[in-house]
């Protein structure tokens, strides 16, 4: 049974989406499969997990996992999801929202700082400031 479950998801995740609807739930934070742990491992591929629970669980979605300004704008536009959680670029622009809103340039991050026990990469990145 455990092997089915890792290759066929779907079974399960739909079976708990769908009686999650009950509880009235504020809302349900998902992570697409493209990312694993903190590196995006299927490069260029939509938002399936959105999709897919879109159509199962009738609450708000909060979806999260490699999503790109551009991409989460698509995934809400779409209704695939209600909200889209940003990490790393949250990490690296600490005015993220303005910088989404304003079609602002993001700043670059580095992975190799990510959740390690030093301020190196958590308070030296800077706010948006345009280039006289």
């Amino acid at each position: 049974m455990e092997r089915d479950v890792r290759q066929r998801p779907e079974g399960i995740v739909s079976y708990v989406a769908k009686h999650l609807n009950r509880f009235g739930l504020a809302y349900l934070h998902i992570i697409e499969p493209r990312v694993k742990g903190n590196v995006v491992v299927a490069q260029g591929q939509g938002p399936v997990a959105a999709e897919y629970l879109r159509t199962i669980f009738t609450g708000k979605i909060i979806a999260a996992g490699g999503f790109e300004p551009d991409t989460g704008e698509s995934v809400v536009m779409n209704g695939d999801a209600d909200l889209v959680a940003f990490g790393r670029y949250f990490v690296s622009n600490p005015d993220l929202p303005i910088r989404i809103k304003q079609r602002l340039p993001l700043n670059d991050y580095d992975r190799n700082t990510f959740y390690t026990f030093d301020a190196r990469g958590y308070i030296d990145y800077p706010a948006y400031h345009p280039i006289p």
